[in-house]
């Protein structure tokens, strides 16, 4: 007679030990532990315990077994509980999405009950198409929408009804080998401990690289990879590149998640390289994930609510940073209730560290009432005609700046309050609303009156001085000074705009003076040496060492005094030659990657 085989999981083990041969087990062991200390004969019904000498006398009853039986039974039930799964995952998979298909079994049409000629049938239900007729892209009138609603809702498709929301699992690049969990962990804590506080605490204070894995691939792809970059990691460029693979799979999906928002404002504000499309990609899919809807119903009584509204604050605030990075229209919308974002300060789920995120959407709502005046054409001179409208939002960053300086003043320690960053944002959008005067220089006519040419000079001079103002947050600031390396791609681009502003003002008598250039020429060469002395130095491809090495070229060539040239001459031709020189490495700052350094003083 023929042994009996064993199953798979039993031979499997065997395999791997390299015994394919079954045991021959002549003994099997069938009395219980009492009965063999004894030495009796232990008598049992069907083989199983307890038997009757440990029944009668109430002890518990346990029969050993070899080491060989347990691991084949382990074996064989892990094998049991994964088909079992299996089989569940496949059952959940092949049910239907349109909760009424599965319910409603009396008005289910079979292929046998179908007419011969639906078209002509009357009674053909225009909610659901007859089954056998759907594929992936069908369409079906949605017959229950709302006449308020938007017209996309008279149509249904039946492939993304239900919760377009999910958990992302599966393989990172950890997993694959490119990286080392020792240096993901190092990485995901420099990410959390300095990186993390510059956006508003996105990933909260309990995030730890292992709960990050479990949920999303993506997100901790994003992490690593800028954590990298601004420590000048060598593990860089293999993390961007797996990034990069696993944001292009999100680019045709049908379901997205709240980390995959996360992870791609994550890389937007710092990765330079695809800024721009981490950040329309993330308002797209901000937008399919309908995080805008809470907004309205501020103050929150949900922490749903709460938690889809701080998101979507993330979003604006990285689609602004983006915008005045690459030069274009926000993507994002300023709708009523941004008007005044402190209401969201009024649920119960607030934090101290909300507070930080409101002032930033205020800021950044004025910019972009600054955006829609002026526009995006630098040879509009519409600037210098509206100097009422200049005056105004000038005054609005003012009040901006004195009402949230009182605030962190108290809240200074609870909300993580950096005085430095703090003034650096306000000079940025100082410099950016006066640099619009700026534009059109070139084109400029005799009928300029004299009060407009003096309004322009000064507003020319406000942005020269938010300009060093700017240089002054960087290099003054010995007791709490900024580590530039850690900082968001958008001051890197402010930096380069302030820097060219100040160089190209140089010898221009009729904005600054003898003494003001003097000082000018000196904040540059100061910017430099921090420049230089930085940790931005360990990384060759930061857009601040291009900076650095552009100055320092400028920043060398002697002064040209033409004692002929009038105030008038300087008014209509302003000096930009001195960026020509291909030898002063200037690609970064004349906007060679899309950013705007000389769009609005060109």
């Amino acid at each position: 007679m023929q042994s009996r085989k064993p199953e798979n999981a039993a031979m499997a083990l065997r395999q791997s030990f390299g015994d394919r041969k079954l045991p021959d087990i002549t003994r099997k062991i069938t009395a219980c532990v009492a009965c063999r200390k004894l030495k009796i004969k232990c008598h049992m019904n069907d083989n199983k315990p307890p038997c009757s000498r440990c029944r009668s006398r109430g002890l518990s009853c346990t029969v050993n077994k070899s080491l060989q039986m347990l691991l084949e039974d382990d074996a064989t039930w892990k094998e049991t509980i994964e088909e079992r799964l299996d089989k569940l995952e496949r059952a959940m998979m092949d049910r239907p999405t349109d909760p009424t298909t599965s319910t409603d079994t009396e008005n289910r049409m079979t292929q046998s009950q179908m007419p011969e000629n639906p078209v002509k049938t009357s009674s053909f239900n225009l909610s659901k198409p007859p089954q056998g007729l759907e594929s992936p892209n069908t369409l079906t009138l949605n017959l229950s929408c709302g006449l308020g609603s938007f017209p996309a809702s008279s149509m249904m498709n039946l492939t993304f009804t239900g919760d377009r929301t999910y958990l992302g699992h599966g393989l990172d690049f950890i997993s694959c080998g490119l990286l080392s969990l020792e240096t993901a962990e190092n990485l995901f804590s420099y990410y959390t401990k300095y990186l993390d506080p510059l956006i508003h605490n996105v990933l909260g204070d309990d995030a730890t690289l292992a709960a990050t894995r479990a949920e999303s691939s993506l997100l901790t792809a994003a992490i690593c990879t800028v954590a990298a970059f601004c420590t000048g990691s060598e593990s860089y460029q293999n993390c961007l590149k797996y990034f990069k693979r696993e944001v292009s799979g999100k680019v045709f999906a049908s379901k997205y998640s709240f980390n995959d928002v996360r992870a791609l404002c994550i890389g937007a504000f710092w990765l330079n390289e695809i800024s721009s499309a981490l950040n329309g990609l993330g308002v797209r899919i901000a937008t399919e994930l309908d995080l805008h809807r809470c907004i309205t119903k501020m103050p929150h009584t949900k922490r749903a609510c709460y938690d889809r509204t701080r998101l979507y604050f993330l979003v604006y605030l990285c689609d602004h940073h983006c915008s005045l990075i690459h030069g274009r229209p926000p993507l994002t919308r300023d709708f009523s209730s941004l008007k005044s974002p402190e209401v969201f300060l009024q649920t119960r789920f607030w934090t101290a560290r909300d507070l930080r995120l409101v002032s930033q959407v205020e800021l950044w709502s004025i910019s972009s009432h600054v955006f829609s005046l002026f526009g995006a054409d630098t040879e509009n001179e519409i600037a210098t005609h509206r100097s009422a409208e200049l005056h105004r939002l000038n005054e609005a960053y003012d009040e901006w700046y004195n009402k949230w300086l009182d605030v962190f003043t108290i809240q200074r320690d609870a909300s993580n309050f950096s005085p430095g960053l703090f003034d650096l944002y306000f000079h940025s959008s100082k410099l950016y609303l006066f640099s619009h005067v700026f534009r059109g220089h070139a084109q400029r006519n005799s009928n300029f009156t004299a009060e407009t040419e003096d309004k322009t000079t000064s507003f020319a001079q406000s942005a020269v001085e938010s300009a060093l103002s700017i240089i002054r947050c960087i290099v003054d600031d010995t007791e709490t000074p900024l580590q530039l390396e850690k900082l968001p791609l958008y001051f890197a681009t402010m930096i380069a705009f302030a820097s060219v502003c100040l160089v190209q003002v140089l010898n221009q008598q009729k904005i600054a003076s003898q003494a003001k250039q003097e000082e000018i020429r000196c904040y540059l060469q100061r910017l430099v040496e921090v420049l230089n002395t930085s940790l931005v130095v360990d990384h060759p491809v930061h857009p601040l060492m291009s900076i650095s090495k552009s100055l320092e070229v400028a920043t060398t060539v002697q002064p040209h005094n033409d004692n002929n040239q009038t105030d008038m001459e300087y008014e209509n031709d302003i000096d930009f030659s001195i960026f020509m020189n291909e030898g002063m490495n200037l690609g970064y700052l004349t906007g060679q990657d899309g950013w705007p350094m000389a769009g609005p003083l060109s």
